[in-house]
């Protein structure tokens, strides 16, 4: 049995190897375009480039042609593009070849469409779309029959249309083929639109729009540089841009900077990533001064928003998701400046520079992490409740206007014993009349009473008369001593300019300036100064502008009357200090403030 198994084996490894020489590797036959005797009408769209593996065209994509009717004899190689496509005009439309790669070899495809009469983007009743094959006798006969069958076309347009394909459309063409050897050699940018796209701007340098993502400042740059004096350009035959000297009259498809920009990528491909960023930031420092020198009169400052945008975009920043990068991006730009000015930028000073923002990132992520504490005071104002004393933490009994503190009373003597806070003198809290526990914060003016804010609204307004529309007065602990018994005769007009000077808490030498306390506009908007030194604010995410302050929004104080000034102050000031009981002025109707004194006569 072993002895026959083995037998069997030989016998199947011999059949097997039999068979296997006998399936031969598949034979391309070249195919030898039939020329027709008629006028090209053909226009060619895009010409497409030569498929090469290991350097060579496969046979696949090759063909014989008579680059000259005349001349039987002389055939020439020719070449089938991936991506060409052109177009026959017949009977005032348009029959349309498109060629592509495919996995066996190259693949066609028809198309006809007959436009709206109308002018309407839908097309007329009848269209033809062939899809891609890889037999251009098979899918050009379909097609053929199709548009006869449609009765679209004339006679004499469907005898015309009765040619081979490859050489009707084109492709079998002395121009076309010279135009592939070209693409081999000369670089050659297409233009399917009115303007070359950022993606025919890549593949004219050779980049790939994802691998060299890094570097698409090199291919921007390129796209939008101007052409030296005297070259033009023009969209040429074929889709390609064509580049003319007016001197010499010398055409071709190399623009003029091409080199420069072609090495500019591969050294940045070469580069490391600091030595990327420095270079970066040299061009645009550059770039800045070539543009101020030509117009100085329109030239923003160095310091502006677009500037600062560029540099976030070279360190990586999203000044819409970072807006708290824009005040250490001004200080990068204010410094590579002086470096550019001084010599060449360091690239210890780059690394530097990402370390400063990575830190900046983490000071931030902490922030957002660290729990709010709100100030106690606050609760003077705005909050209810108990206030506590900021030293001990137990109740307080007083507010000291000069520390801006809530203290108790024990802790009020121990710290302003002795030296310049000796001088300080505390306005004492008053305790509500109902709850006798939350310092009063509202008078009365019916009742004359104290009471804290929820005592107020949810016990004492109810017991109010409706039939009056009273306003509780509002006891104003922060109101310093000295402040409230001063001369206040004296009347100070103060201007809008000069309220929003003196709110601006940064120094006049600073670039960087946040908005004024009474219109303020949050941290997305940043202050920047135009070349007039005017400030103005700029939002990153909405891209808007505005300059603030503005004198129509922030109101200047309505001049009262000296008198009544002076007695409101004198009586907030008493309700302030004095822990005996407080009244307030009778109320008297018909009349607006406080009632005359005789004194006052």
């Amino acid at each position: 049995m072993n002895a026959l198994n083995t037998i069997r084996k030989k016998l199947n490894t011999e059949q097997v190897e039999d068979e296997t020489q006998q399936v031969a590797p598949p034979e391309f036959k070249t195919s030898i375009v039939k020329v027709k005797p008629q006028p090209r009408k053909h226009k060619v769209i895009s010409y497409g480039y030569r498929v090469l593996v290991d350097e060579e065209v496969p046979e696949m994509y090759t063909f014989m042609y008579l680059p000259d009717p005349e001349q039987a004899e002389d055939l020439h190689r020719g070449y089938v593009p991936a991506g060409f496509s052109a177009g026959v005009p017949v009977d005032d439309q348009m029959v349309y070849f498109h060629t592509r790669e495919g996995s066996t070899g190259p693949e066609y495809q028809v198309v006809y469409t007959r436009p709206d009469p109308d002018g309407g983007d839908v097309p007329a009743a009848f269209s033809m779309v062939l899809e891609w094959t890889d037999d251009v006798d098979a899918i050009w006969i379909q097609a053929l029959q199709r548009l006869e069958d449609s009765m679209e076309l004339s006679e004499d347009a469907l005898n015309f249309l009765d040619a081979d394909p490859l050489w009707l459309f084109g492709i079998a063409d002395p121009a076309t083929q010279r135009a592939l050897e070209k693409t081999a050699v000369v670089p050659m940018l297409r233009c399917m639109g009115q303007r070359p796209c950022i993606e025919e701007w890549f593949a004219y340098l050779n980049a790939d729009e994802k691998g060299d993502a890094d570097y698409r400042w090199v291919v921007e740059s390129f796209a939008e540089v101007e052409l030296p004096q005297p070259w033009t350009s023009f969209k040429g035959v074929g889709s390609v841009v064509c580049y003319l000297n007016n001197e010499s009259n010398e055409t071709t498809w190399k623009h003029p900077f091409y080199d420069y920009f072609a090495q500019l990528l591969n050294h940045c491909r070469r580069s490391t990533h600091e030595e990327h960023i420095k270079l970066r930031i040299n061009r645009v420092l550059w770039a800045y001064e070539a543009e101020s020198q030509t117009d100085l009169q329109s030239q923003m400052p160095l310091v502006a928003p677009k500037m600062v945008k560029t540099l976030g975009e070279i360190l990586g920043c999203d000044l819409v998701e970072e807006p708290f990068m824009v005040r250490t991006l001004k200080t990068f730009l204010k410094a590579f400046s002086q470096m550019y000015h001084e010599g060449e930028l360091d690239t210890q000073e780059v690394k530097w520079c990402l370390e400063i923002v990575e830190n900046e990132r983490a000071k931030m992520a902490v922030a957002k992490q660290m729990p709010y504490e709100t100030d106690p005071t606050e609760q003077l104002d705005t909050g209810a409740g108990q206030v506590y004393c900021i030293e001990c933490g137990t109740v307080a009994t007083c507010y000291c206007p000069e520390c801006g503190d809530c203290l108790c009373e024990q802790c009020f003597g121990r710290l302003h014993a002795r030296g310049n806070r000796a001088s300080h003198q505390p306005n004492h809290f008053i305790p509500c009349a109902i709850c006798k526990v939350n310092p009063a914060k509202l008078q009365c003016t019916y009742t004359r009473g104290k009471y804290c804010t929820d005592c107020y609204q949810k016990k004492h307004a109810k017991t109010l008369p409706k039939f009056l529309e009273l306003k509780p007065l509002k006891i104003d602990y922060k109101q310093p001593h000295a402040r409230a018994t001063e001369d206040s005769s004296r009347e100070v007009e103060i201007s809008a300019a000069k309220l929003a000077e003196e709110a601006d808490p940064e120094i006049k030498e600073t670039f960087s300036k946040p908005a004024p306390l009474e219109t303020t506009l949050g941290e997305k908007w940043h202050a920047f100064y135009d070349l007039r030194g005017v400030k103005y604010y700029y939002n990153f995410e909405t891209q808007e502008s505005m300059r603030r302050p503005q004198d129509e929004l922030i109101c200047p104080p309505a001049p009262l009357d000296a008198a009544a000034k002076a007695k409101r102050r004198e009586v907030v000031g008493q309700l302030a200090m004095s822990k005996d009981p407080r009244l307030i002025p009778d109320w008297h109707e018909g009349v607006e403030g406080p009632p005359k004194d005789d004194d006052d006569d």
